[in-house]
């Protein structure tokens, strides 16, 4: 039960992290000003305060933190959009891997793992806001979500 629940937890940050980008990417306006107030974008962040039992000065840090990302995270978002948009672009006029598909292929991989790298960092200055117990739940949580590892799972054999 409860591995079941960490993992619901960690579908629900990153489907909310991922929300947060397509609602970013899909804006009519990609002008508009970051909210400063907490209020909009913000909503996402409550279950951490919740599951944590985080105190209002760390939430506030948290909040911050994570508003200071969003810029890099929605930046990110969109390219990897053009990159998906790419490689999907070259594969349908094909019916092979030519070179320009392949470097198309390695350069959205290479995106992804900034992406993830990025992404993992902004989880290890969250983590440094927290109390050391609340740090451990929060890494244990969303490394292997963060890095796409379902730790638990046994690995597949092929025959």
């Amino acid at each position: 039960m409860k591995k079941g629940l960490l993992i619901l937890l960690g579908a629900l940050a990153l489907g909310a992290s991922m929300f947060v980008c397509t609602r970013s990417m899909l804006s009519h306006s990609r002008e508009a000003a970051m909210p400063t107030d907490h209020a909009s974008r913000l909503p996402e962040l409550q279950w951490l305060k919740t599951w944590l039992a985080l105190d209002d000065e760390q939430f506030a840090r948290v909040k911050q933190l994570h508003l200071a990302y969003l810029p890099k995270c929605e930046a990110l978002c969109q390219r990897v959009h053009e990159a998906n948009q790419s490689v999907l672009a070259l594969s349908r006029k094909q019916l092979q891997v030519d070179p320009a598909l392949a470097e198309s292929i390695t350069a959205h991989a290479k995106l992804t793992g900034e992406c993830r790298a990025a992404l993992l960092q902004h989880v290890y200055e969250t983590a440094a806001l927290l109390k050391p117990d609340q740090a451990k739940r929060y890494l244990d949580l969303m490394i292997p979500s963060t890095l796409g590892v379902n730790c638990c799972e046994a690995p597949v054999a092929h025959r």
